[in-house]
Parts: C-alpha cells; structure tokens; sequence
C-alpha cells in the first residue's frame, strides 16, 4: 500500500529530481507498473522492505549501454578487491615463508596449479 499526499509528493519530487507533477504521479506509477509487466526483459521493480515499516520500490529501465557500464563498474571493483586480497596472501606468505613466495612469484601462471596439489 502506497500512501501519499501533496505535501509528501513534494518532498520526493524534490528529492529525486521529478518532472511529474502531484496529479499525474499515479497515472506515472500506473505507465511504469504495466511497463515492467509488458516488457520485463527491460524494465524492472525492485521492491526493498527495511526492518521498520519502510519499504521502497525501485524502477529500473535496462538500457544496454547503461547496463554495459553498470557491468564494467562492477568488474573493476571486484577485480581491485581481488588485488587487495592476494596483496594481503603475499604479505602473510612474505611474512611467514618468504621463500614460499618468491617460488609462486617466479612461477608461471600455468605452473601455479602445481602448487595447489
């Protein structure tokens, strides 16, 4: 259940930037509920419920260029996590057998398999 007057309206309206005005929102919400349902392969509903009473209901259009950068975002942060992580192993290996470590970085890649038997 959504429940919402003028004055709630403006406070999102402001807050997400909208260019709807209070008496067109529920024709909106209506357009972009049967969007999801027609064509869910680009337009989605997220529904986020919180501990409290709160919930949200994101409208997502995929735009595949968007989504393409949304992806790669992704990947450079997973990838710049992975880093820190084998930064961290080669620290605690440094630390611990050093000469451990100077075998797995003089190996090459296909030989490191080697090392995990």
């Amino acid at each position: 259940m959504h429940v919402i007057d003028e004055a709630g309206f403006l406070a999102i309206q402001e807050q997400q930037k909208l260019m709807v005005e209070f008496a067109d929102y529920p024709n909106v919400l209506i357009r972009m509920l049967n969007n999801c349902i027609k064509e869910p392969h680009s337009h989605l509903a997220v529904f986020v419920m919180k501990q409290d009473v709160d919930a949200r209901l994101d409208f997502i259009q995929n735009m595949e260029y968007k989504f393409v950068e949304l992806m790669y975002n992704a990947m450079k942060t997973r990838l710049s996590l992975m880093q820190g992580r084998l930064e961290d192993v080669n620290n605690f290996v440094k630390l611990n057998d050093p000469s451990l470590l100077l075998q797995l970085q003089k190996a090459p890649t296909g030989q490191m398999n080697s090392f995990n038997r």
